[in-house]
């Protein structure tokens, strides 16, 4: 949320950029109309929709993902955990869509003037289109947001992997132990989210950018395939592209920031439960048979969500107990 607020006002030039009314306008000519057509608050349209719906949202999205990627790290194969997170994020997302669509639908309205406020968006959806006017968009939304959710934690989660492992490799050589005293630090975490959040943020500006059509100017266009495909003959493979600048800028210094701060709160809360329940839980998990010895040796050894990564014990670090899940990209 605190992400969200700070960075809006590129999210609105974002959108204005995605619509037909400013597709041919660049960072600054489209701060400049906005700034023109409604002020200052321009650039704030839609923000309270938004933050509350992306609250929501995100807290069913990381609950979920981290009930998933603990069911899969407690019985995948070691060697594919790492790929199976990006299916673990893709589910998340689709819990939590029932609770963002409706909000990001509301916020572009706001944000292109076609509502004068949080009221009258609804009311006016409402009046049009009914309860399934609010997820008006919604193949757009989910074209975008399934490979975004997937790519983003997925690439977050194996990047901190990878530098879980280069500090293990290079501790082992400087100490010539094994390098199980090696740790991660909070600033590896930022880098990891800004990397994931750069890259995805990018790569899926033509599903944003579709979406967005679909849900400011929904009436120019049959469905999803028309409006790529009528993007697509106006202007060609670059006018999938509009808005990626902004999209990136917006992006990147977003997951730096929230993806790092998950991690401290989840790590805090982790530090609140009891130690004997932990160890009941291990206990219980590795009271179950029938799933093979190799299986139940990765279940006991697994205390936390995060495969092949143990519970924090020094601030802002964390050590490394020998397990890895890695994917090369």
């Amino acid at each position: 949320m605190i992400g969200d607020a700070c960075l809006h006002p590129i999210d609105c030039v974002k959108t204005l950029q995605q619509s037909g009314s400013g597709a041919s306008l660049g960072f600054v000519a489209a701060g400049r109309k906005i700034f023109a057509d409604q002020g200052v608050g321009g650039f704030y349209s839609g923000l309270g929709t938004y933050i509350a719906a992306d609250g929501g949202a995100g807290a069913v999205k990381f609950a979920t993902y981290e009930v998933i990627k603990k069911w899969v790290s407690d019985r995948v194969p070691e060697e594919y955990v790492g790929a199976a997170l990006f299916g673990c994020a893709a589910a998340a997302y689709m819990a939590s869509s029932v609770v963002l669509i409706p909000g990001e639908l509301i916020k572009q309205r706001m944000q292109m003037g076609q509502a004068s406020g949080f009221t009258s968006a609804v009311s006016s959806i409402w009046k049009n289109d009914g309860i399934t006017g609010f997820f008006a968009g919604y193949q757009g939304v989910w074209l975008r947001d399934i490979p975004y959710t997937a790519l983003e934690l997925g690439i977050y989660d194996n990047i901190k992997t990878a530098f879980l492992k280069y500090r293990k490799n290079k501790a082992a050589a400087e100490g010539g132990g094994d390098g199980a005293a090696a740790e991660i630090s909070q600033a590896d975490e930022i880098i990891a989210g800004g990397i994931a959040g750069g890259i995805t943020g990018y790569v899926t500006n033509p599903l944003d950018l579709i979406k967005t059509k679909l849900m400011v100017e929904g009436d120019l266009y049959s469905g999803l395939g028309d409006a790529a495909r009528r993007t697509f003959q106006d202007g060609g493979l670059s006018a999938l592209f509009h808005g990626a600048g902004a999209r990136v800028g917006y992006i990147l210094p977003f997951c730096a920031l929230y993806l790092p701060v998950y991690e401290v709160i989840k790590r805090r809360l982790e530090r609140s439960v009891p130690k004997e329940k932990v160890v009941a839980a291990s206990a219980k998990s590795a009271g179950k048979v029938g799933r093979g010895g190799a299986q139940q040796q990765q279940m006991m050894r697994r205390s936390s969500g995060f495969a092949g990564v143990k519970r924090r014990n020094v601030a802002g670090r964390r050590r490394l107990d020998g397990e890895e899940n890695f994917v090369s990209f």
